[in-house]
């Protein structure tokens, strides 16, 4: 069976997600709870050669999840160009600070293998820049998103409705909730692990649906 594009883009948007989850589960995966979870804890004692493999995985997911971001162009270049080159915009520099945000993370546990006196201000150093970094994702991830909601509820075209209850923005709100009733030893997987999984959902989600759609019109899909 012929693959489309927005398939390809989906099933580059799911590899990219997996790369990242693996990455986070190189620099900080042990079995535990959801209550017993501390990722800077783990990565202190984490070997030197996994939190540089799981740290380098960043960048090279982000550009896979690049590519994949590309199909809210093509899905909606139809309904407004400039709109949907906004849209791909957001979500492609998210991609890429979010890429840089998880390269960072090993230095937690180079710190961690400090002398303890040393040890808080560096680590105050860190969770200051990577705030800033995080702000930069935000500031993304919820412009995607009001943008996204507009384009379906207000514009018609081959993005369903129902598809915004798979929107990453939303789920990743809900981790907070559920951080306390993840038994042993998902931990570190479900919670750890949670910001990829809610994008490979939502690519999967992707891929089903426009496997499903019929191409009506072919010049939707032309890069």
């Amino acid at each position: 069976m012929k693959i489309n594009k927005l398939q390809l883009l989906s099933l580059s948007g799911i590899l990219g997600s997996i790369l990242m989850f693996a990455g986070d589960m190189l620099l900080y995966y042990e079995p535990v709870s959801g209550l017993e979870y501390d990722s800077v804890a783990r990565m202190g004692t984490m070997p030197i050669e996994r939190l540089i493999a799981g740290g380098l995985i960043g960048p090279i997911a982000s550009v896979f999840s690049l590519i994949g971001g590309y199909l809210f162009y093509m899905v909606f270049r139809s309904v407004n160009k400039v709109l949907a080159m906004i849209l791909f915009a957001c979500i492609a520099i998210f991609f890429i600070v979010a890429g840089t945000y998880h390269a960072m993370f090993p230095n937690y546990g180079f710190v961690g293998r400090l002398p303890e006196l040393l040890q808080p201000q560096q680590l105050l150093f860190i969770r200051t820049y990577l705030k800033s970094i995080y702000i930069l994702i935000s500031i993304c991830g919820t412009f995607f998103t009001f943008l996204l909601f507009y384009l379906v509820i207000f514009k018609k075209s081959l993005y369903p409705k129902w598809m915004l209850l798979f929107t990453p923005t939303l789920l990743i709100l809900m981790a907070g909730f559920v951080k306390d009733y993840i038994p042993y030893p998902l931990g570190a997987i479900v919670y750890g692990g949670w910001i990829n999984l809610c994008f490979v959902l939502f690519f999967i989600v992707c891929l089903i649906h426009f496997s499903r759609r019929k191409i009506i019109d072919h010049e939707l899909y032309e890069a």
